[in-house]
C-alpha cells in the first residue's frame, strides 16, 4: 500500500513537468462595460437584450507551436420580450487581444446564434470557446470581450444609464 502512495505522487508529478508544459503566461480577461449590453427594437418594442455576464476559460501550452493558447466561451444574459420579432436570436460579438497598454493587436469577430421559445424569460447561455494564441513571456496581454455595437446601440445604452453589472477583470 505504502509503495502505491509514493508512486502515485512520482507519476503525477512527472507527468506534470515532463517535456516543459508549464504555462508561461495566461492573460487577463476583461467584459469591456460599455461595450457589454445591446438592446435590439423591432419597430418601436424591444425585441431582445443581451448581457455579456461573464466567460468560461482556461489556458493550455501547445508544444507543437511553443505557445500558449487561451479558451474563452463568453456567457451571455439574453431576454427575448417582443414576439413579433421572432424567436431566432443571432447578435455579433468581438474577442480584441491587446498587448502593452492599449495598442489593439486583433479582434476576432463572433457571432452566437438562438432561438428562445419562452418570452420575458432570462437565459444565461455559453458562447462556443474561442481560441486565442498567447505570446509568451511577454506580461501585459489582455484580452476583451464586447458586443459588436452600432453607433445608435451604443448611444443607446447611454442615454438608458444603463449600470454595466457584467464588467469583470479577471485572470485565466
Amino acid at each position: 500500500m505504502l509503495k502505491k502512495i509514493i508512486v502515485v505522487p512520482l507519476f503525477l508529478l512527472a507527468a506534470c513537468s515532463f517535456g516543459n508544459r508549464e504555462l508561461r503566461y495566461c492573460p487577463n480577461v476583461q467584459v469591456t462595460p460599455d461595450y457589454n449590453h445591446v438592446t435590439k427594437m423591432y419597430g418601436n418594442e424591444v425585441w431582445y437584450t443581451v448581457e455579456i455576464v461573464g466567460y468560461e476559460g482556461y489556458c493550455r501550452y501547445d508544444e507543437k507551436k511553443g505557445s500558449t493558447n487561451a479558451y474563452i466561451a463568453p456567457v451571455f444574459e439574453i431576454v427575448r420580450y417582443y414576439d413579433q420579432g421572432g424567436k431566432n436570436i443571432e447578435f455579433p460579438y468581438y474577442v480584441n487581444t491587446e498587448y502593452n497598454q492599449n495598442k489593439l493587436m486583433g479582434r476576432q469577430p463572433h457571432s452566437f446564434k438562438t432561438s428562445l421559445a419562452v418570452p420575458n424569460k432570462k437565459y444565461v447561455l455559453t458562447g462556443k470557446e474561442v481560441m486565442v494564441q498567447i505570446p509568451n513571456g511577454e506580461p501585459g496581454y489582455q484580452i476583451n470581450l464586447e458586443l459588436a455595437l452600432t453607433r445608435r446601440q451604443y448611444q443607446y445604452n447611454q442615454l438608458q444609464g444603463l449600470q454595466f453589472k457584467g464588467a469583470t477583470d479577471d485572470r485565466l
